[in-house]
């Protein structure tokens, strides 16, 4: 079924509920023909979840001798979900409701006094019906800027056919949505993905353009959690992959051992009914690999192989999720994770020898607080708060100076110690108010983190060398060290504030205007006012096309890694040597203090600004597909890029005390051109005919994405610096640029119990860039190119892959329990939500559920790792390959 909530239509039932009783006018009184005793009779049909019931059939029937001799004619529910019945013969009647996909309701005895008498009827869902559609015009909904079009809802079946360990869901999930998506978790970004049991809706949201949202064309994958519903709950998974399975990389001759186990179990139900619900879930990994070695040695040999070494990782994860109904209109959330994960050997395969190795330890706690309900009739209001505590250190396994050759090999120490510690406070509050055509929002976002770091790097030096035949003769380019102490601490506030309508201005059209502010702390303009425009139009009355334009102005933040950076080495604190054609193997400096680098946060450094257009089309071309497209184009400006402030003329610094003097400034620009499309098909619509059957092979779906686009800027980030010194000569296509890239997804049930989702991943080639692998310049900085070749002129090759997921359930158990249905819930422009729900038979109380994960089922090699330097013996080359093939298999006991 589908809802419209309006204002929330739990507030609507309470607030009508805490009315006063309406007694009978002064005329009435007086009036002799009046009868006393009578009374008024006014039914709330309502669902399970709360929502008011338009257009349901009331009936009522008396059970008395003084109620059994009028006969009432049946009453239609408004759109508030009320049936009125006025002048009712006092005494006991019947009360029933219907409405095509629930089950009949009835109040059985219900007692009629004088006055007003109030009751609220609940249907029930049919144990599996059709979607159906409440109380909503089709072309309304189709004009919702918040509602269904230019979006992707996931069915039940298809979410239990995704993988049950949580990381793959995550990447299966981040793949159908498309690259850049932003998770959120009960409307929190970020996180761990939860098991699969306690995920009631999956909502993949394309084209967000409203003030709400910092992100420029942001896809947002909305996952929303259920803590326990009903009787207690668990289960139990474990997960095996062996590396006996596993593909092997084509540049290593054999293939190194490889194992991963996953185990998993939560528990959760109802702590008081109808108030309060619980989960707590434990999960953990114990996996270990074999780093491939790819390196160019001296005297031309080169080592192509599985490492003898494996690289183990541990982690353990707890999870608690709890729910109370503080009053009958607001629900306080609380939920608590903690993570603890420790890697070794970590930092060696490629082209880092074996002694690279580096080990780390990462803890880290969160507590969020979500409290959420109407307030009134036409307010909601949802706020979150969460809290962090993050600690992570690192060691290297090998004290010693490194030595890089470019693209060939690097050996030596990795010089890693020390962490980072840093505890952090997001707070975000939205609030919605209806009147009329106006759906406003408005909301205030607060993120603060308390940053104390002593990591450091590179403390022993390094050697760097251009080629081989360099180092073979002993002459490194250059060397640098840090020197000084590296701890550091300080604190960063991200703030942001939005106000945004949704103006119904016809019920086909809606005009969305908004805008958002933010502001952070380190820099100096606080003048990023981002206006933002939306207009959603249903031209049809059937409602099955919706045409979307936006315009919009987004900020984006400061990453706070690069202040620390410009607070860290700032020639003072610490420094960093950087001496040209060292003594190698020792530079010798004899109370010489040689020139030292800098790094500064530019005076004037500014967010970056992004200007987006987009223009979009949704339509329902028949009831089983749905076709959407859009294309957006983007413009950025004040993007991050260095500047060497002492670079070298004619060999020589200006300022001979220092090296490179890099000041991080945003004056670098971006532009991007996207079409995406996205197709949609569902065979069938689930019914009780078409779950029955053992099998039926129109249990199946499939989508299609597919994304075009070009991405240009000149820049590589804050602190590279153009070989040129000239921002005019740095344009070309973005490290990011994939001009194609490719989604299909099929899932099906057609065996009954047995899911299977397939999907396909293809992109073309990405950009990389050609170099010299020499210091032409003199700055130290190996990032020169060739006369006349521009930035990231190369492409490496296309990437394939297949993989799918296959699941068995078997159910066993004389008793039953209801499963969670598939549910949407996504706001509307009227201020509410609108709520898809199928519901599921109920299932046997045990069920046991064999899985097949694999991932690149053919193994294809997708290559990477492109050498561009031309002094590389792997120049033009790749040097390796991403995601050989894995299999997991796994098992899961619920009940």
């Amino acid at each position: 079924m589908r809802h419209r909530l309006g204002a929330k239509a739990t507030a609507t039932i309470l607030v009508f509920l805490s009315q006063p009783v309406l007694a009978q006018t002064p005329a009435q009184r007086r009036s002799p023909s009046t009868p006393t005793a009578v009374g008024r009779l006014l039914v709330t049909v309502a669902d399970p979840s709360g929502a008011v019931i338009p257009g349901a059939t009331v009936t009522i029937l008396g059970q008395d001798d003084a109620t059994k001799a009028a006969t009432v004619a049946p009453a239609q529910t408004s759109d508030k979900g009320i049936a009125t019945f006025e002048r009712l013969a006092l005494g006991r009647y019947n009360i029933q409701a219907e409405f095509p996909g629930f089950e009949n309701g009835t109040l059985k005895d219900v007692r009629i006094r004088s006055g007003d008498n109030k009751h609220i009827l609940v249907l029930p869902l049919q144990k599996l019906t059709d979607t159906v559609t409440v109380g909503r015009d089709a072309q309304e909904a189709a004009a919702d800027p918040r509602g269904r079009s230019f979006g992707t809802a996931l069915t039940r079946e298809q979410i239990e056919a995704l993988s049950d360990d949580p990381e793959e869901m995550q990447r299966q999930l981040q793949e159908m949505a498309g690259p850049g998506a932003v998770m959120r978790i009960d409307s929190f970004e970020g996180g761990k993905l939860p098991p699969k049991a306690q995920i009631k809706a999956v909502h993949i949201t394309r084209d967000a353009f409203a003030a709400e949202n910092h992100f420029a064309g942001a896809l947002f994958i909305d996952i929303i959690t259920q803590p326990g519903v009903g009787p207690l709950r668990g289960g139990v998974n474990f997960r095996l992959r062996d590396g006996s399975m596993s593909g092997r990389s084509p540049f290593t001759p054999t293939k190194g051992p490889e194992q991963t186990r996953d185990f998993g179990t939560n528990i959760g139900g109802s702590l008081i009914s109808q108030k309060s619900s619980f989960n707590i879930g434990i999960s953990g990994t114990s996996a270990y690999e074999t780093p491939n070695l790819n390196v160019a040695l001296p005297g031309g040999a080169t080592r192509s192989e599985a490492l003898s070494i494996r690289s183990p990782r541990d982690s353990l994860f707890v999870r608690g999720l709890l729910d109370y109904a503080v009053t009958k209109d607001q629900t306080l959330r609380l939920s608590f994770f903690q993570n603890r994960s420790t890697q070794k050997n970590l930092g060696i395969g490629a082209y880092d020898l074996p002694e690279r190795a580096y080990s780390s330890d990462n803890r880290s706690s969160t507590l969020r607080i979500q409290e959420a309900g109407p307030l009134g009739r036409r307010f909601f209001t949802n706020t979150r708060l969460q809290i962090t505590w993050s600690d992570s250190d690192s060691h290297a396994v090998v004290e010693a100076p490194t030595i890089h050759v470019n693209d060939a090999f690097t050996s030596g120490g990795q010089q890693m110690a020390g962490g980072r510690h840093t505890r952090s406070v997001n707070l975000a509050s939205d609030l919605d108010y209806v009147r009329g055509i106006h759906s406003l929002r408005t909301g205030i976002v607060l993120d603060s983190g308390w940053h104390r770091s002593d990591d450091t790097s590179n403390y022993l030096g390094t050697y760097t060398f251009e080629s081989l035949a360099a180092f073979e003769e002993g002459r490194p380019r250059g060397y640098r060290r840090r020197l000084g102490d590296p701890t550091i601490t300080y604190w960063n506030l991200e703030a942001g504030w939005y106000l945004q309508d949704d103006i119904r201005v016809r019920k086909n059209l809606t005009l969305s205007p908004g805008v958002r502010w933010e502001a952070q702390t380190h820099l100096q303009d606080l003048a990023n006012i981002g206006p933002r425009f939306g207009i959603t139009w249903a031209p049809g009355t059937s409602g099955n096309t919706t045409l979307r334009a936006s315009w919009g102005i987004f900020y984006d933040w400061l990453n706070p890694n690069t202040y620390e950076q410009t607070l860290r080495v700032d020639g003072f604190r610490q420094r960093e040597l950087n001496i040209v054609d060292p003594i190698y193997p020792d530079p010798g400096f004899f109370g010489v203090i040689p020139p030292i680098n800098r790094y500064l946060l530019g005076d004037d450094v500014q967010m970056g600004r992004t200007m987006r257009l987009s223009a979009g089309l949704d339509r329902k071309l028949t009831p089983k597909i749905r076709v959407s497209t859009t294309y957006s184009h983007m413009r950025g400006a004040d993007l991050l890029r260095g500047a060497n402030l002492n670079a070298p003329v004619a060999g020589v610094r200006p300022d001979p005390v220092f090296g490179n003097v890099v000041e991080v400034l945003s004056d670098a620009a971006s532009r991007q051109h996207q079409l995406s499309t996205n197709v949609s098909y569902n065979l069938s619509a689930p019914s009780p005919d078409l779950n029955k059957a053992r099998f039926n092979w129109r249990r199946l779906s499939f989508n299609l994405g597919h994304f075009l686009g070009r991405s240009e800027n000149n820049t590589d980030g804050a602190f590279n610096m153009p070989p040129s010194g000239d921002l005019a000569t740095e344009w070309g296509p973005a490290a990011g640029d994939v001009r194609q890239r490719v989604f299909f997804f099929i899932s099906t049930s057609m065996l009954k119990n047995f899911n299977v989702f397939l999907n396909v991943n293809a992109s073309s080639a990405p950009p990389y860039a050609i170099r010299t692998g020499r210091d032409d310049n003199g700055d130290l900085v190996f990032n020169d190119r060739p006369l006349g070749v521009g930035r990231n002129t190369a492409r490496s090759r296309g990437q394939f892959t297949l993989s799918g997921s296959f699941a068995y359930t078997f159910s066993f158990g004389k008793r039953t329990i209801p499963l969670p249905p598939g549910i949407r819930i996504m706001g509307t422009g009227a201020g509410g939500f609108n709520i898809e729900t199928v519901a599921q038979p109920d299932a046997p109380r045990y069920r046991l559920t064999i899985s097949l994960n694999v991932q690149n089922l053919t193994n294809h090699a997708n290559y990477s790792g492109f050498s561009g330097t031309m002094t590389s013996p792997f120049f033009g080359r790749p040097t390796s390959v991403l995601g050989t093939r894995k299999i997991d298999i796994g098992m899961n006991f619920s009940f």
